[in-house]
């Protein structure tokens, strides 16, 4: 990849975005880099494309990867993903039922989670010379410190779970998940009624440019 004044994004690069609802959303943090990237590096014409599927777990990133990443010939790719292999195990949202302990048939198991990111890394390398980077899973609810939040609790893990694949799989890893932590901390500190999500998951508007800054620091953007 041509990285020119050490951003990882040079000329007529595409960048493809993978994830779910987070990253699917139109006016979120995909539309904010792609509108960051167009302001400080206009010379180079970098694709930005959105390829987030509304209620996509990990396994389903990984069977649609040929058709919607591999087939677009990115020079980088990013992955957001582990939100709803947790979020399915404590509702179903087929038939609205709560699994209080997160044990509900829909959700996708650390270990399984763990293993379809390292395919996902593996496949890309074996079709792509593209830079992956892995985005950590933000949270699920701002009661960050409440340690009666199970959904936090259980999210951990996966979030531990990328970081060793990230490592076992040399890949960027973009720290998502502390950056929203700490965020989150500073904003509640100063005002109780700060948040970064509409409803305890998705970003508003000040959470989707927490997402892309932190994204585009890890591409190494200038300033960030």
């Amino acid at each position: 990849m041509d990285a020119e004044e050490g951003f990882l994004l040079g000329r007529n690069a595409t960048l493809v975005c993978l994830g779910a609802s987070i990253t699917e959303n139109p006016t979120g943090y995909v539309t904010v880099m792609r509108n960051l990237i167009a302001a400080g590096y206009p010379e180079r014409n970098v694709n930005v494309i959105n390829a987030g599927v509304s209620g996509d777990q990990s396994p389903d990133m990984l069977a649609r990867l040929e058709r919607d990443v591999i087939a677009r010939r990115p020079q980088c790719v990013t992955v957001q993903a582990g939100i709803n292999d947790v979020w399915k195990g404590f509702f179903d949202p087929t038939t609205e039922r709560e699994y209080p302990d997160g044990d509900g048939p829909n959700g996708i198991s650390p270990l399984i989670y763990e293993a379809t990111l390292a395919r996902i890394v593996d496949t890309l390398r074996e079709a792509t010379d593209a830079e992956i980077v892995l985005l950590t899973p933000t949270v699920l609810g701002e009661d960050v410190d409440n340690p009666n939040n199970r959904r936090n609790a259980r999210l951990e893990d996966y979030v531990a779970a990328m970081q060793r694949v990230a490592t076992t799989r040399n890949t960027r890893l973009a720290p998502t998940h502390d950056d929203f932590l700490m965020a989150i901390r500073a904003g509640q500190s100063v005002n109780p009624a700060f948040r970064l999500t509409t409803d305890g998951v998705h970003p508003n508007a000040v959470g989707d440019h927490v997402l892309a800054l932190t994204v585009l620091a890890t591409l190494g953007y200038a300033g960030l």
